[in-house]
This record gives structure tokens, C-alpha cells and sequence, in this order.
């Protein structure tokens, strides 16, 4: 456990004051719990992230009010979407990834920069999927179940033409 022993002493406006006795961070119950988080997060969005799982720890902690506010608005409406919930989950492995770069570039080791690029494509490569499963489905968990279907349709003439494209490549044998 950190020692805590320099002490700190602040004047806080009121406004400053109400937020600060409003703002729910993780583990945090006391201002002074709460003053130590904020500093904690200044320090995670100061210093890049070592490694993915730290990243995923920092993108979680960004994206946790998003999350929350959906699922307390889902409770008060006894209403779902795994649409929302999907691609909020795909927003926070995205965001974890970005936040992953520095580290995955530093040294410009091409075998890092392929397998960051893997990751990014492979991340893109699964939401994209969900989407189109959720587009042919007859009513897409979702608030609206037409929302995605809608959305998607407008993208048809790129997806012909992409798979024309592929189609008319020609094939490599190894």
C-alpha cells in the first residue's frame, strides 16, 4: 500500500465542491478518496499506457459513465439493445488499442507494427460482422429494431461492388 503522508490543503468553488461531492469514481467515498482518483486518471491520460491491458483498464475507466448511463436508462425503461451495449464494447477495445499505439510503434519494429494493425483490422473486421448479423436479422436487439437493417441498406451498392471486386481478383495458390 502507497503511503499517504504529505498532505494538501485546497479552496474549492462551490460548483468545484458539489462536483466533487457528485463524482462517482471506482473505490473512491471521502474528497480526499476522490481528489486521489482524478489525480490517478490525469496520470493515466498523461502517461501512455504500457502495455494493451493497461490501455484496457484506461479505456474502460473512459467509457464506464457511458456504459453506466446506458444501463441505468435501460433499468428506469425495462428496455435492451445489444446494439448499444455491442458496439460500446467494440468503442472501448477500439479506444484500448489507440491508447496501446505509442507503445506498439516505439522502436518502429515492423513485427509490432503488423501485429497492431492485425488487431485494429481484426477489431473493425468483428463490429463490422455483428453489424451485417444484426442488419439480416429480422428485428436487431436493439431500441429500434430496424435501426441498423435502415442504416446498413444505404451501404449495399459498396458491398456489391467490394464483393465484385474480390470476385474478379485473381487467385493466388501457394
Amino acid at each position: 500500500m502507497v503511503a499517504l503522508n504529505t498532505p494538501l490543503s485546497v479552496r474549492l468553488s462551490e460548483e468545484d465542491s458539489l462536483f466533487l461531492a457528485q463524482l462517482e469514481l471506482e473505490g473512491a467515498v471521502t474528497s480526499s478518496d476522490k481528489v486521489r482518483g482524478l489525480i490517478r486518471l490525469a496520470r493515466q491520460r498523461a502517461q501512455a499506457p504500457e502495455t494493451f491491458a493497461g490501455a484496457l483498464g484506461a479505456s474502460h475507466d473512459i467509457m464506464a459513465p457511458a456504459v453506466r448511463a446506458v444501463r441505468q436508462a435501460e433499468d428506469a425503461t425495462d428496455r435492451r439493445s445489444g446494439v448499444v451495449v455491442g458496439l460500446l464494447t467494440t468503442i472501448e477495445e477500439f479506444l484500448a488499442l489507440a491508447l496501446a499505439t505509442p507503445g506498439e510503434m516505439a522502436g518502429a519494429d515492423a513485427n509490432r507494427m503488423e501485429r497492431h494493425e492485425a488487431r485494429l483490422a481484426d477489431c473493425a473486421a468483428r463490429m463490422t460482422e455483428q453489424m451485417l448479423r444484426w442488419a439480416v436479422t429480422p428485428s436487431a436487439p436493439a431500441y429500434d429494431p430496424g435501426v441498423v437493417a435502415r442504416r446498413l441498406a444505404a451501404l449495399g451498392d459498396l458491398m456489391s461492388l467490394v464483393t465484385q471486386a474480390s470476385a474478379a481478383r485473381p487467385t493466388t495458390t501457394s
